[in-house]
């Protein structure tokens, strides 16, 4: 096993000036002003104060928050550890990311350490090989710019997991965006592939891989506005996925959802009950119906269940939007990232995150909001707004 002592002091220490996670051993630290040492083991709150923006502060929210989730679950969770290491190198100037979230995704790929834990759900364990694939690939492009050979090993494990119909099994959760259907995973391995350095995509495997992946999608188009993104992020990847023209309208699209105070809502990204049916659909209209719907919320259809969602602005939507727009070409300084970046600098709260409500069954712990806090960076950096 690979000593990660000296990172993981390393990230203790930085963490006990952070705040941090540094009171579970501890105790407290005592804030300077309400707020600046929420603990990031604490669950995201909608009550979470404001604070002015740091950047510093997001690399420390992240670290701390990989680390805790890395050690008390041992997981590649798709909501903490894989966007994590796809962001973290946007802030790399700042502080240089703690060694140890890298190593155990390198390690899950090598068998140092176990990749499917027993309370880990067969169905979610296929979501776990292609998430570690992902993360490793977009963090090689962001950080040395070439194919480690352990990525290149859990690339090609992707592959052998890939359906017939060119899918890969996804846990359903009624937890959109990550934790929904098959097309969330196909258009991530694309990203995945399409983004992994030294032209990995032209080889073999990858080449039969990628044809699977132009199939489903080829049968299988997006159902709502969060989809129809994310296919527009791996078109920019991999070619064949969209033409020119419904690029452009794909990029409206989401462009035409920003709410007038410039940020992007996760509930109008996923709603999706024009593909409702049956019950459902007659619960959807009926919702729509209900006093507040149609300005403040919107519907999502699960497999079981119609939820509320709220429209209003959160970090995981503005930072997903601003990024992808901005890979699919839209320069930085249109006036709409501006006013995203703009809803950013002034939402970013003490602990270093940005809130998103999570959607679906009842969540208390918000988790969701460590992926938007990650896509908040990413955005924040493909615009420039990171020194």
């Amino acid at each position: 096993m690979r000593d990660t002592s000296h990172g993981r002091n390393h990230m203790l220490a930085r963490m006990a000036c952070a705040g941090g996670i540094w009171a579970m051993f501890v105790g407290p630290l005592p804030a300077e002003e309400p707020g600046d040492a929420a603990a990031v083991t604490s669950d995201a709150s909608l009550d979470e104060p404001f604070a002015a923006f740091s950047a510093a502060r997001a690399a420390d929210y992240l670290d701390a928050a990989a680390l805790d989730w890395q050690q008390s679950h041992q997981c590649a969770a798709c909501h903490t550890m894989m966007p994590y290491l796809m962001a973290r190198p946007a802030l790399a100037n700042l502080s240089p990311p703690p060694p140890d979230a890298r190593a155990f995704f390198e390690d899950l790929v090598t068998g140092r350490v176990e990749r499917f834990p027993d309370y880990l759900p067969k169905d979610g364990r296929v979501s776990i090989v292609v998430g570690t694939a992902v993360a490793l690939a977009v963090n090689d492009r962001y950080t040395t710019g070439r194919l480690h050979p352990v990525t290149r090993r859990a690339l090609d494990e992707m592959w052998t997991f890939q359906r017939e119909d060119g899918s890969w099994e996804w846990p359903y959760r009624d937890s959109p965006p990550i934790k929904l259907n098959e097309h969330y995973g196909v258009t991530l391995a694309a990203v995945g592939v399409g983004m992994a350095p030294d032209g990995y995509a032209a080889g073999e495997a990858a080449s039969r891989g990628v044809e699977g992946i132009r199939r489903f999608l080829g049968t299988h188009p997006p159902t709502s506005l969060h989809e129809r993104a994310m296919l527009l992020w791996a078109s920019v990847r991999v070619e064949g996925l969209l033409d020119e023209t419904s690029r452009r309208l794909a990029v409206e699209g989401l462009m035409g959802a920003q709410r007038e105070d410039g940020g992007w809502a996760l509930g109008s990204l996923v709603a999706n009950l024009q593909s409702a049916s049956g019950a459902l659909a007659e619960r959807g209209e009926s919702m729509l119906r209900e006093e507040g719907y149609g300005t403040r919320f919107e519907g999502y259809q699960g497999r079981d269940a119609v939820y509320r969602v709220e429209l209003a602005s959160d970090g995981y939507a503005t930072g997903f939007a601003i990024y992808v727009a901005r890979e699919a070409g839209v320069p930085a300084d249109d006036p709409r990232l501006r006013r995203g970046v703009t809803w950013l600098k002034e939402h970013q709260r003490a602990s270093g995150r940005w809130f998103t409500h999570s959607i679906g069954p009842p969540h208390s712990r918000h988790l969701i909001s460590n992926a938007g806090t990650s896509f908040a960076v990413l955005a924040l950096g493909a615009c420039g707004e990171i020194e």
